[in-house]
């Protein structure tokens, strides 16, 4: 169960490309925000974009140790290096202007915020870097 201290913003549910629900959350304290009010619609148009390159960052990774070939090795390392350069560009416009906090993914929750059951494949939280 996740502690009552935060609001839940929405729920995302599916787009064309990724059919995934994420839940993103903010502590409570800062729901009166204006910083934190102007960043939520950024950070949402490009989150989903974010999990996508962080993911087929993390497969290329998890691929190169079962490549045989040097030549397969390096051209798989380039590939992850080349989604982890997009996932940094995406966070830096997901997180312009609300330091010292930042958006973070976790992967699937079901369980109760606020007495509320949620059953997603990731959430979206705001904490301090």
């Amino acid at each position: 169960m996740i502690e009552p201290q935060f609001c839940v913003v929405e729920e995302l549910i599916s787009m064309e490309y990724m059919d995934r629900s994420v839940l993103i959350l903010y502590p409570y304290e800062l729901r009166n925000e204006p910083i934190l009010k102007d960043n939520i619609p950024k950070m949402t148009k490009v989150i989903r974009e974010y999990i996508k390159e962080s993911e087929m960052y993390r497969k290329c990774v998890d691929t190169i140790p079962n490549l045989i070939w040097d030549s397969q090795k390096l051209s798989m390392q380039n590939e992850a290096d080349e989604h982890q350069r997009k996932a940094d560009e995406l966070a830096k416009i997901m997180n312009e202007g609300i330091s010292p906090y930042a958006w973070y993914v976790k992967g699937r929750f079901n369980g109760e915020i606020g007495g509320l059951h949620y059953n997603v494949d990731n959430i979206v939280y705001l904490d301090r870097n």
